[in-house]
């Protein structure tokens, strides 16, 4: 059996884009993990460091075989090429995948703006906004803003915050070297959604199915083919799209959403909530084929 592709689990990458601007940040002791196949993205996705795809032995060629990676970081084609991989997925400037992972890049599009989302480039700039009175809940539990780094995934680089404090204040000092902080109130939440896209060099875009997400504390669960398409979903992963062309990257992406009630109970529509400019755990299910 010949193995098509070579695939570099580099979860971290958010990090090491993070650290390609700051000396400030921590080494990263972690190589990617190295998964042989075709992993699944979900939840049968291979993520042990030497994990085999199903039907892939040790005796599978791997000759001809193409690297390619969650986030094609420097770091990760590099593990790639230590593989034995001489064929390497083509990839963005690393300048551009953080860039393009970056929170502040499409704060402009999340539609929470409107409910005081904002971005702060200083200390003063978040305790200006955490300051604030954030908006009410219909659940009753308490009213509080969510801060959240440049650069993070999987629930890292996050902050819940009821108020200024000294854990606050500490927490902004150590989030600001790598970029603006995201502020943006906490609202209840009853179903998260994604869309996703695959951007080629050439200029092509390939579309997926949109996709029922499950989360639970920031971290994916699971996601399923949703029946019909959510149209503010579909208009944001357009806009997106023609703005990653414009900034030279290609690549997989994927644009996530959710409903959530206002502090009247209002259902609400957000569709923009976070732009990952790399695969992600939910794109196996919007693809049939994750190209």
């Amino acid at each position: 059996m010949t193995v098509s592709r070579v695939w570099a689990l580099n979860y971290d990458a958010e990090s090491e884009l993070a650290g390609a601007v700051t000396a400030r940040m921590p080494l990263i002791d972690r190589p990617p993990w190295i998964a042989r196949g075709e992993p699944v993205l979900g939840e049968e996705l291979l993520a042990r460091p030497g994990g085999a795809a199903p039907g892939s032995g040790s005796g599978d060629s791997e000759e001809g075989a193409l690297g390619v990676a969650w986030c094609p970081t420097p770091r990760a084609l590099a593990a790639l090429h230590a593989a034995g991989i001489e064929r390497l997925v083509k990839a963005p400037d690393a300048s551009i995948l953080k860039a393009a992972n970056a929170r502040e890049t499409f704060a402009y599009v999340h539609p929470l703006a409107a409910f005081g989302a904002v971005v702060a480039c200083d200390v003063e700039g978040v305790e200006r906004a955490v300051g604030r009175a954030a908006p009410e809940r219909p659940s009753g539990r308490a009213p509080a803003w969510l801060l959240r780094r440049s650069l993070g995934a999987a629930g890292q680089g996050r902050l819940l915050a009821e108020g200024w404090t000294e854990e606050v204040d500490a927490w902004v000092e150590r989030a600001l070297p790598f970029g603006p902080v995201h502020v943006m109130p906490y609202v209840d939440i009853e179903e998260e959604f994604s869309a996703h896209a695959f951007l080629h060099q050439d200029g092509r875009v390939e579309l997926g199915q949109h996709v029922r997400q499950v989360v639970r504390g920031a971290a994916w669960v699971s996601a399923t083919r949703r029946e019909r398409p959510i149209q503010e979903l579909a208009d944001t992963l357009g806009h997106v799209v023609e703005r990653l062309r414009s900034m030279g990257y290609f690549g997989p992406l994927g644009v996530d959403g959710f409903v959530w009630r206002d502090a009247s109970g209002a259902r609400c529509v957000a569709a923009g909530t976070d732009v990952n400019a790399r695969y992600t755990m939910s794109m196996g299910a919007g693809f049939r084929d994750v190209p």
